[in-house]
C-alpha cells in the first residue's frame, strides 16, 4: 500500500455546503496533531453563494504548494465540481466522497483503481433527526475516519469552533460528526496517510491574518480601509487586534478617504496603515503622493488580483507591480515589499512599519489573493529579532525649527534624507505641511532650485535604505547551478517545488522590490547560462522592471516566463516552462531575448 508524504484533498459544493468551514476545521484539526498543511480557496465572483473549492494539503513536513492531483475528494454537487476542472484533478487509486442523489459518476471525478462512496447525506441527517446545516459537521466526522485521525481530536476542534453557541448546538454538531466517523467505518483507503512525527501543536493562520498580526505586533495602532475582496480579512483581523493594545479603527466611505485618515493619524504621530487591492490601490494614489512629498510615513498592503478595473476579484494575479513602483503623477520615492508565503507575512510587516517609521516614507506591501486568503499550519513566529522603527522626533530647542531643513536631511547629498519631525502639539514645534512643493519650513514655493533639491533630498532615502535592505533576497539551490530562475512573491513557493527536482537551477527571490537588492542578483547571475523570470501577469511587468534597472541588459537579457488567468502556477507548468527556456536557449544561443511562452 502506497504512503502518501502529503495528502492532497479537496471539497467542492455551493454556498451553505460548508465547503470552507469543512476545511477549515481539518486544517485546526491537523494543526493541533502537529501536523503542517495548507488551504487554497477558489470560488466565483459572487458576494453571496456560487460554487466554491477548498484545497487542502496536509504532510508531516512544510507543505509548499497544493497539487491539483487529488488522493481525497468530496464534491457536494456534480454541477460545481466542472467550473474547477482546471485546479482539481482525480489522482490515481483516489477516494470520491459525494452526495448519492447526485446520480452517475462525471469522468472528472472517476479514477484508476480508486474508491468511490456515494453518501446519502440527506438520508443519514433525517435518519438521526440532525438539521441540514449539520452536513459539512457530518462530512467532517467521515475524513477524521477516513484520515485516521481519532474522535477526541474532531470534540475539540468542534468545542473550540462552536464554543461560543448554546450547549444544544455543540451537542448536535459532536452528534453530526460521531455520526459521520461511523457511517465509514468498514471503509479504508487504498494508501497510507501522512503522520505528524511530532505531537506539537502548531498555529494556522491566513496571510490577511498574519498582515495584521505582525502589523499590530509591529506598532500600528491605527487603520482606515474600505472593504474590498481579496484584502477583507485584514479589516476583519484588525478591528479584533487594535483595542487590545490602545489602538483604534475606522472604514472609511472609500479608499481615497481611508488613506486620506490613514495619513492624518500618521501626521499626528500614530504608526498607521490601510489594506486594499488594485481598484482602490488606483484611488489612493494621489495620497501616496501626499504621504511622499510630506514625507509622512504611511503602510499600504495591496492583496493583488486578477485584471484591471474590478477584473476577477477572486483570482490571482501579480500584475500590480508596475503601479506599486511607478504609479502616480510627479517624481515620489516609496518602498515596495513582497512577502513569499503567509509566515513571510509577519515579518514583511515589520519590515514595512521600520522602514516607513524610520524613513518617513510610504511604504507598499504586495501581496496577492494566493497568499491573503490562503490558509497555511505553521510553527510560531520569533519576532525577537525582527527591526522595530522609530520615527526621529525634533528636540528643543526649537528657536530655528525647520521641518525639511536640508543641512540636516540633505547635508550636500551625505545625509540620509530624513529630518527628526515635530509631531502636532509639540511646544513650540509650530511649521507649515501641506502637498504641495515647499521650502525648508514647509511654506509653499513654486521655485524651480527649490523643487530640485527637494527631490534630491526626498530620493535620498532610497539610497540610504537601498544600504541597509542590500541583504534582503533569499538564494536557494547550487552555486554551480547553470541555469538561474527568479520569480517574487507568491510564485516562490512554486519556485522552490520545482528546486526539489532541479540541481542544475538555482532560485533567486527579493523581498525588497524598491529599492531593488541590485548587488545581489548581480552576483548570483555571475557564471548563469541561461536566467528565467518567473512570474504571474500578462505583460511582463517584473522582467521589465529588471531590464529597467539594467540587471539583464548587455546582452545578458533572459526569457520571460509569465502567464496570467487567474489561477497560480502548478509545477508542472513550470517543468514546462523551464524546458522552452532551455530549447530556446541551446538553439539561439546564452542570454538571448526571448519575450513569453
Amino acid at each position: 500500500m502506497e504512503s502518501k508524504k502529503v495528502l492532497h484533498m479537496s471539497l467542492v459544493g455551493s454556498g451553505g455546503d460548508g465547503v470552507m468551514a469543512t476545511a477549515n476545521m481539518i486544517l485546526k484539526t491537523a494543526a493541533k496533531m502537529g501536523f503542517y498543511g495548507m488551504m487554497a480557496q477558489s470560488y466565483g465572483p459572487q458576494i453571496r453563494g456560487g460554487e466554491s473549492a477548498a484545497h487542502v494539503s496536509i504532510g508531516a513536513e512544510p507543505v509548499r504548494v497544493t497539487n491539483p492531483k487529488k488522493d481525497l475528494v468530496i464534491c457536494f454537487r456534480f454541477a460545481d465540481v466542472t467550473r474547477f476542472a482546471k485546479e482539481l484533478s482525480v489522482g490515481p487509486g483516489a477516494c470520491v466522497l459525494h452526495g448519492k442523489e447526485e446520480g452517475e459518476l462525471p469522468s472528472i471525478l472517476k479514477s484508476e483503481g480508486g474508491v468511490t462512496l456515494p453518501i446519502p447525506f440527506q438520508e443519514i441527517l433525517e435518519k438521526e433527526g440532525l438539521p441540514e446545516i449539520a452536513k459539512n459537521v457530518l462530512v467532517f466526522g467521515m475524513f477524521l475516519h477516513l484520515l485516521g485521525w481519532e474522535l477526541k481530536h474532531g470534540s475539540a476542534c468542534i468545542r473550540e469552533v462552536f464554543g461560543h453557541k448554546s450547549s444544544a448546538v455543540i451537542s448536535s454538531n459532536l452528534k453530526a460528526m460521531e455520526v459521520g466517523f461511523s457511517s465509514l467505518e468498514s471503509v479504508t483507503l487504498p494508501f497510507q496517510c501522512p503522520k505528524p512525527q511530532k505531537a506539537v501543536e502548531r498555529k494556522l493562520f491566513s496571510g490577511n491574518e498574519a498582515c495584521a498580526r505582525g502589523a499590530v505586533d509591529a506598532g500600528c495602532r491605527f487603520f482606515a480601509g474600505y472593504p474590498i475582496t481579496p484584502s477583507s480579512e485584514i479589516l476583519e483581523e484588525i478591528y479584533d487586534l487594535l483595542p487590545k493594545v490602545g489602538g483604534k479603527l475606522i472604514q472609511g466611505e472609500d479608499e481615497i478617504a481611508s488613506l486620506g485618515m490613514v495619513v492624518g493619524a500618521s501626521y499626528g504621530g500614530v504608526p498607521a496603515m490601510t489594506a486594499t487591492s488594485g481598484p482602490g490601490l488606483s484611488l489612493m494614489t494621489e495620497m501616496l503622493g501626499l504621504s511622499s512629498i510630506a514625507e509622512i510615513p504611511v503602510v499600504i498592503v495591496d492583496c493583488q488580483r486578477a485584471g484591471p478595473s474590478t477584473g476577477i476579484p477572486s483570482r490571482t494575479e501579480q500584475s500590480d507591480l508596475w503601479h506599486a513602483l511607478y504609479g502616480g503623477h510627479g517624481d515620489f520615492p516609496r518602498v515596495v515589499l513582497a512577502p513569499t508565503d503567509v509566515k513571510d507575512c509577519f515579518q514583511t510587516m515589520h519590515r514595512a512599519f521600520y522602514l516607513s517609521e524610520t524613513y518617513q516614507i510610504p511604504v507598499l506591501v504586495l501581496s496577492d489573493a494566493l497568499i491573503a486568503q490562503r490558509l497555511e499550519i505553521m510553527d510560531p513566529v520569533d519576532a525577537s529579532g525582527f527591526p522595530h522603527g522609530k520615527r526621529l522626533l525634533a528636540k528643543p530647542p526649537f528657536e530655528n525649527y525647520q521641518r525639511f531643513d536640508l543641512q540636516i536631511g540633505y547635508a550636500g547629498g551625505s545625509g540620509t534624507g530624513v529630518n527628526p519631525v515635530a509631531i502636532p502639539g509639540t511646544p513650540e514645534g509650530m511649521h507649515s505641511i501641506a502637498g504641495i512643493e515647499h521650502t525648508e519650513k514647509g511654506t509653499p514655493s513654486s521655485d524651480g532650485d527649490q523643487h530640485q533639491i527637494m527631490n534630491q533630498k526626498r530620493f535620498l532615502k532610497l539610497k540610504t535604505i537601498a544600504k541597509e535592505t542590500a541583504p534582503w533576497y533569499s538564494i536557494q539551490g547550487s552555486a554551480k547551478a547553470d541555469h538561474a530562475l527568479i520569480t517574487w512573491g507568491s510564485c516562490a513557493g512554486v519556485a522552490e517545488e520545482y528546486l526539489l527536482h532541479h540541481p542544475e537551477t538555482a532560485l533567486f527571490v527579493p523581498q525588497i522590490l524598491e529599492p531593488f537588492p541590485v548587488e545581489g542578483l548581480q552576483k548570483f547571475l555571475k557564471d548563469k547560462k541561461s536566467v528565467t523570470v518567473l512570474e504571474m501577469n500578462h505583460q511582463g511587468q517584473f522582467y521589465h522592471h529588471l531590464r529597467a534597472l539594467g540587471l539583464l541588459d548587455e546582452g545578458k537579457s533572459a526569457v520571460s516566463a509569465r502567464r496570467s488567468g487567474g489561477l497560480p502556477f502548478k509545477v508542472e507548468d513550470l517543468e514546462q516552462m523551464m524546458k522552452k527556456t532551455m530549447d530556446y536557449e541551446k538553439d539561439n544561443g546564452p542570454w538571448t531575448i526571448y519575450h513569453g511562452l
